[in-house]
């Protein structure tokens, strides 16, 4: 199990392999990336960074993101498939945080993640002695 701190869950790694990919795929949004991570997936696609933003990018304001496909009133990333990421070695910094991200940091947001999450479980804030106050 990995825990971060400031997050009030826990996260189990090896979900990850009975999942159905639900991080990849739902509803629409925005999977940026930096020019150093363009470069990447540009390298182990074996094309250009040009061809790679015309081809599996588009434009948000002033940022690429890659593109997603539709499906079945469903969303999922363009590198997603049979739930299997096809550049998950060189994966942008937005997906290799997941599901450590501040906008889970919030109670509200967990029923969320937990949506979208098999591997999350809620953490139990451990007593710690030399936290408490002598009388």
């Amino acid at each position: 199990m990995i825990e971060k701190d400031g997050f009030n869950f826990l996260f189990d790694e090896t979900a990850c392999s009975r999942c159905d990919a639900q991080c990849c795929s739902g509803e629409s949004g925005n999977i940026f990336f930096t020019k150093d991570e363009m470069v990447k997936i540009a390298q182990l696609l074996n094309i250009s960074t040009s061809q790679f933003l015309s081809d599996y990018c588009r434009k948000d304001g002033y940022r690429y993101s890659i593109k997603e496909i539709k499906s079945g009133g469903q969303y999922r990333c363009i590198f997603l498939t049979d739930n299997m990421c096809e550049i998950y070695g060189v994966r942008p910094q937005q997906c290799r945080t997941f599901p450590f991200w501040s906008y889970f940091k919030q109670d509200e947001n967990f029923e969320e993640l937990q949506k979208e999450c098999i591997g999350v479980v809620r953490s139990l804030k451990k007593f710690n002695p030399k936290d408490s106050v002598e009388c």
